[in-house]
């Protein structure tokens, strides 16, 4: 029997790449499988294809991640539901050419690649402290190596934005999150972890429109280096239905094994600094 079977797993970006294939996956072993996703269009082809390779079907709520307003809406809707959480997979995430604003005021690719993670999951802590499985799993990158340590003097990239730093350090900001979530909430038996899917043939992306040079370029180098996103999923499924991570937390996974990272992903300070202006923009505090 599989350790998520007649679980609840919650998934966000879960309509495309290794989303998707973790969803199918997990849904395949049993579990009970609820996605945030923004297009309806997307949610419900899903909905159908989950519930031809499982037999059930999925509970889907829609709401765009950039927003704040809406990511608190889809906390309620699923909070209305009455049913703990088993697993929450914070997996949603974008990069930008340019940057961007979102509704908040906030540049778009800290927004819902570290803020989104941070909203959803403090939103709906009690949900997941009063589950069976009590895990979160966050979906990071090895692109955190492109930073030496969180730029807290420019979180937004007003003073200037680089595409691959703006990405690194959202992706930066999911490791500290995870380790200081997992010291918050250990005493409660919470285990969160964090992954690099590896270079992975996937969307993200896409919602550019000028990205159509790099899209192509993409395209043409991912059959030399990129992975499906089948592959690219394995450790996302690991790490929500092993039962050799059930003690682990805190840590950052490669190939469904712990991983080095960099000094600053190990910074405790910058852990807690960073919860405390997560705090303040997304106005938990």
């Amino acid at each position: 029997m599989s350790l998520v079977e007649g679980k609840n797993c919650l998934i966000t970006g879960a309509t495309s790449g290794i989303g998707r294939s973790t969803a199918l996956a997990l849904s395949e072993m049993g579990a009970n499988i609820f996605f945030i996703a923004r297009n309806p269009q997307k949610a419900e082809e899903l909905t159908e294809e989950i519930e031809r390779v499982s037999g059930k079907s999925p509970h889907s709520i829609i709401a765009d991640l950039s927003s704040f307003k809406q990511i608190e809406k889809a906390a309620e809707e699923y909070k209305s539901l009455n049913k703990p959480i088993d697993v929450l997979l914070n997996n949603a995430g974008i990069m930008n050419t340019e940057r961007r604003i979102t509704e908040d005021g906030l540049e778009e690719v800290f927004a819902v690649n570290h803020l989104a993670y941070f909203l959803l999951t403090n939103l709906l802590i009690e949900k997941i402290l009063e589950s069976d499985l009590k895990r979160v799993v966050n979906v990071s990158s090895d692109a955190h190596r492109f930073l030496k340590s969180m730029n807290f003097n420019d979180l937004q990239s007003e003073k200037e934005f680089k595409m691959f730093v703006a990405y690194g350090q959202s992706k930066l900001a999911n490791i500290l999150f995870t380790k200081k979530l997992s010291s918050l909430y250990q005493e409660e038996g919470l285990t969160t972890n964090c992954l690099h899917p590896g270079f992975v043939s996937t969307s993200i992306g896409a919602q550019n429109e000028n990205f159509a040079f790099f899209a192509s370029l993409i395209r043409w180098v991912s059959p030399l280096f990129a992975k499906p996103s089948d592959k690219g999923a394995e450790t996302s499924i690991y790490l929500c239905s092993s039962k050799e991570v059930s003690s682990i937390s805190g840590e950052y996974f490669i190939d469904c094994k712990k991983a080095k990272i960099t000094n600053a992903a190990k910074s405790k300070e910058d852990a807690e600094r960073l919860w405390k202006i997560s705090l303040e923009l997304t106005g938990l505090n």
